[in-house]
């Protein structure tokens, strides 16, 4: 069995440049991940966040009190964008950990990067219910290449946004003339972060990888006025950028390449959907 946690990151507000803290993103991602490694991949998580930020938790906190200690993917986005060099590197660690963590186990990501048009409207609650159903068309491509089954579970917000979102799948799943998500065992679910592992990794992946990597890629020209833009950021493309992409689940539909990082734009110019990972390394 399979399962996919889903979170977000960024507003979905409209972006304004001359205001410092507009957000010029909206990122959704998800992580695939082999029910038999969530018992490690957890322990691993709790271990990493121990390890690397050991002031989130009291000297008295109890081992498994340690799930519900987030730190959060923005957090660490912070510290690369404003830190010291001690911290960032401290940070650039925790971020490799993260990275080696997602290869171990043979994780694929799923994710959808919505670039902003600026001063435009941004309708984010029709581009959330869709991205999921996306992320759920994808993730039923998954499971039946490998023959397995599964389910979603995704960072609550609240009933009135979840029901929506969980009630789309449904009316799909029992249309008649709709191809019928029987891969999974259950409509999306949502869960709370704080007891959720797998959450929190997401949210590492599309708050502390991903969003940064697409600032950085898609809106460098707004670098001296938004905070959401900074030249630290490439540091992220260039030392991780490969490896990200090469833990992506894409496959092959009418002659298109789907799934993957996908990148939805509304900036009115062209943009390249592999900039975000950067350059490859060249050969010698």
């Amino acid at each position: 069995m399979q399962v996919c946690y889903i979170d977000e990151s960024g507003d979905t507000g409209k972006f304004v440049p001359e205001v410092a803290n507009s957000q010029p993103l909206f990122v959704l991602s998800g992580i695939v991940v082999d029910q038999q490694f969530l018992p490690e991949m957890t322990c691993s998580v709790i271990e990493l966040k121990r390890k690397f930020f050991p002031n989130h938790g009291s000297l008295n906190t109890h081992w498994h009190d340690w799930l519900k200690s987030e730190v959060k993917g923005s957090c660490l986005r912070q510290m690369l964008r404003d830190g010291n060099r001690d911290q960032r590197r401290h940070m650039m660690m925790f971020m490799g950990k993260i990275v080696e963590l997602l290869e171990r186990h043979h994780c694929s990501i799923l994710s959808r990067v919505y670039l902003k048009a600026v001063h435009a409207e941004f309708d984010g609650t029709n581009v959330y219910t869709a991205a999921i159903q996306h992320f759920v068309t994808d993730f039923k491509h998954k499971l039946r290449e490998s023959g397995d089954r599964g389910f979603v579970i995704l960072d609550s917000r609240n009933k009135i946004k979840n029901v929506p979102v969980s009630h789309a799948i449904f009316t799909q799943n029992f249309s008649r003339n709709h191809d019928s998500y029987r891969e999974l065992m259950e409509l999306p679910l949502f869960g709370h972060s704080e007891n959720h592992a797998l959450i929190q990794l997401a949210d590492w992946v599309s708050s502390a990888f991903l969003f940064p990597m697409a600032a950085i890629a898609y809106y460098r020209e707004f670098e001296t006025t938004s905070i959401h833009v900074r030249a630290n950021y490439e540091l992220l493309r260039q030392t991780f950028g490969q490896r990200l992409k090469a833990l992506q689940y894409r496959y092959d539909l009418d002659g298109r390449k789907m799934g993957g990082v996908r990148i939805l734009s509304g900036v009115n110019r062209k943009v390249n959907p592999l900039d975000i990972f950067g350059e490859p390394p060249t050969g010698r």
